[in-house]
């Protein structure tokens, strides 16, 4: 459906707020969301409690994180209209507020936009309006726990982030949203147990999958927003200070080339620096997110990672084979983990992870010019920087013999990017980023793992 005609049918999008519930085991929450005229939708998440004293009971704190974790979950159903007009009503926000959250959304929403050809700008295309009063009760922040949650997503990242704190074990915990076969094994491999695997889990309301069917807007929302704020209540609720995840440097790299269109904005670092302001002076709840790989580049990480040899069978970070907890070998982000891995693995080792060699399949041929910068706009997946693609690739190829490559590493010699006996990966090895928000002992042990210099 053309958005203009959306917005000009549907110029209301409602928040009505949200019901919670508790018992001793976890916390109940549903949100309520309305279009008028067109649809109701009531999401539902579930938190698990290990203390199983009330969480709820006069608590300011908690009840503003809910409330933006629902300010979060909106735009995954305001997208089906684009209605102008948002209003919140039983919710209040400041104005400093409604700017973190109209940045958010317009961001967030960059490659939904971009592949809609949908041209607006952040000022007009949408008006928050909060009709509600602020939340009762008393702020509860935390104190001091001296202990690290870490969500893991099944990927190359989150591991070598639970390998990189092996000796800080007993004070951690893992979390997941709808965990599934690779993240739950990457938990066990790493040596957590279900005591220590705290598991979210969230619904989405069939309403929105119907509309979607019948051809209204649809497309990426922010979703590492919803895990930062969904991790950070249920770290709250369980006296767990620091939420630790796992996103790069690479991250903050535009996906289009020459624009702000990023598909991984919400993990990128403009995005943690804003959500870290917000819960420190809008949530006040004590909570310290940040991500400990934000000094590194993809290149470094995968170093990292092809050393860990038992997460090479089972770690997955394919967006299509997810529900399978396959490879599917046949998109770019199968590709680009192929390739990344390339210089720190063999052929064998590589071919035993993902199937065939991805390198050989003319198939992937576009995605492969897009991942090295050859196309102007990157795959809408997460993945690395173009450069950090040409240094696996260069040093892939610096270490066979020339008669072997591949298809893809054949076409790639031919263009200007290949300079042959170069070694651009040592670009990327042993120096660390200064741009991040790691604590000092998170910093020390992260340098210490990695062999690493500031720059």
């Amino acid at each position: 459906m053309n958005y203009l005609e959306c917005r000009e049918k549907y110029p209301v999008f409602q928040y009505h707020g949200y019901v919670a519930h508790e018992d001793h085991e976890n916390l109940f929450v549903t949100y309520h969301f309305s279009i008028p005229t067109l649809a109701e939708f009531s999401p539902t998440w579930t938190f698990p409690k290990t203390n199983p004293n009330s969480v709820l009971d006069g608590n300011k704190t908690l009840s503003v994180m809910l409330d933006d974790l629902g300010l979060t979950e909106l735009v995954s159903y305001w997208k089906l209209t684009m209605s102008p007009r948002v209003e919140l009503l039983s919710t209040s926000l400041d104005e400093a507020s409604i700017a973190f959250y109209k940045k958010l959304y317009y961001h967030g929403l960059g490659e939904y936009f971009y592949l809609n050809h949908i041209e607006i700008d952040m000022e007009s295309f949408m008006d928050i309006i909060p009709l509600g009063q602020e939340k009762e009760g008393t702020d509860m922040p935390l104190t001091e726990s001296g202990k690290r949650m870490i969500p893991i997503g099944g990927g190359k990242d989150s591991a070598v982030t639970l390998e990189v704190l092996s000796s800080q074990k007993d004070t951690s915990f893992c979390f997941a949203i709808n965990p599934r076969g690779a993240v739950n094994n990457t938990v066990l491999a790493a040596g957590y147990d279900d005591s220590r695997f705290l598991k979210a889990k969230r619904t989405l309301a069939k309403e929105m999958l119907e509309l979607n069917k019948q051809g209204f807007l649809n497309g990426h929302t922010p979703f590492s927003a919803i895990v930062a704020f969904s991790g950070a209540i249920t770290a709250y609720i369980n006296g767990i200070r620091d939420v630790v995840l796992s996103n790069e440097g690479s991250a903050n790299e535009s996906t289009v080339l020459g624009s702000t269109v990023n598909h991984q904005y919400s993990k990128s670092l403009e995005f943690e620096a804003d959500v870290r302001e917000y819960m420190q002076n809008k949530q006040k709840s004590g909570i310290n997110y940040f991500s400990l790989l934000r000094p590194l580049s993809e290149y470094q990480i995968a170093a990292y990672f092809a050393k860990h040899k038992k997460y090479h069978d089972i770690f997955r970070s394919c967006n299509k084979g997810s529900k399978e907890d396959i490879w599917c070998g046949a998109c770019p982000k199968c590709l680009f983990v192929y390739l990344i891995l390339s210089p720190f693995l063999s052929e064998q080792e590589l071919i035993s992870i993902f199937g065939h060699r991805l390198t050989d399949d003319e198939n992937l041929l576009s995605d492969f010019e897009k991942l090295t910068g050859l196309l102007p706009e990157k795959p809408f997946e997460c993945v690395g920087s173009r450069s950090e693609v040409i240094a696996a690739i260069t040093e892939a190829m610096n270490a066979m013999d020339e008669k072997d490559y591949p298809m893809m590493f054949r076409k790639f010699q031919e263009t200007a990017l290949y300079q042959k006996n170069t070694h651009p990966g040592k670009n990327f090895l042993g120096k660390v980023h200064s741009n991040h928000f790691l604590l000092p002992h998170y910093y020390d042990a992260l340098k210490q793992a990695m062999d690493l210099e500031e720059h």
